[in-house]
């Protein structure tokens, strides 16, 4: 989701122009929800002056649906200036220069990029290495998309359509489901053990990259023995992530 603006990656709310991106795929109807109850509070005379920015409310709702999952609750500074227009897709000048998984050319992250390719781009977001690798961890919540169940026509041609109205999602990680936790760097080390069973885990080339590069390694296996410096090195990365361009003294 693009929380930031091309340039200089702070927040700004340039996601609603943006779900056609491929990286967005399926957001359009989660998206709608968020519209809608944004177009509630501010009808509510009660409690309209009160609505921020739209960016402000996509890190609310954000924090909000974390902590619904069984995640910790996530406190945010507010005051974001908005974006009227969708960001640029590619950076005006690619980050890197050794290897094609190591360079940076896109505002959002590639599933390719390796672990240098991975320090290159949150570094440009003012996030440290433990912090990025935390924030991967809710990638043990995600879901993919089944070919199961789906009709001739998509086999045959899978379209955008297809891919969200996709009749079944498998988690990433099948020990998580939907319930925030460690279990993700649990299942990224028994992967790079060759422990797993066939269909337990569909990590992609970033996931792996978090365990073949040692010095990010450790901190999978930091959050793997201990859930609670995950949680607090996951709240310390999302603050970092959203409050760039917050004006406010006061979290909430």
């Amino acid at each position: 989701m693009a929380f930031h603006d091309a340039v200089t990656g702070r927040p700004n709310g340039s996601i609603r122009y943006e779900l056609e991106w491929s990286e967005n795929r399926a957001l359009s109807r989660p998206f709608a929800v968020v519209q809608t109850i944004r177009d509630a509070a501010r009808a509510d005379a009660a409690v309209n002056s009160h609505v921020g920015s739209f960016a402000d409310t996509l890190a609310l709702v954000a924090a909000q649906s974390i902590e619904h999952v069984g995640g910790p609750r996530i406190v945010v500074k507010l005051g974001r200036p908005v974006s009227a227009t969708a960001d640029p897709y590619f950076l005006e000048k690619p980050l890197g220069k050794e290897t094609e998984r190591s360079i940076v050319t896109k505002t959002m992250p590639d599933a390719g990029l390796d672990s240098d390719g991975l320090r290159l781009y949150f570094r440009r977001l003012g996030l440290a290495e433990d912090e990025f690798v935390a924030l991967s961890g809710i990638h043990g919540m995600g879901r993919h998309v089944s070919l199961l169940g789906m009709e001739k026509g998509c086999l045959k041609n899978l379209t955008r359509t297809c891919l969200e109205e996709a009749p079944v999602l498998l988690p990433f990680v099948a020990s998580s489901t939907d319930h925030f936790s460690n279990a993700y760097f649990e299942a990224l080390l028994r992967w790079n053990t060759q422990k797993v069973g066939m269909g337990e885990v569909a990590f992609i080339p970033t996931d792996v990259a978090l365990v073949v590069d040692p010095d990010l390694r450790r901190y999978v296996q930091a959050f793997a023995s201990d859930e609670q410096l995950y949680i607090k090195t996951f709240i310390r990365a999302w603050q970092t992530l959203v409050e760039s361009t917050a004006t406010t003294h006061e979290r909430y």
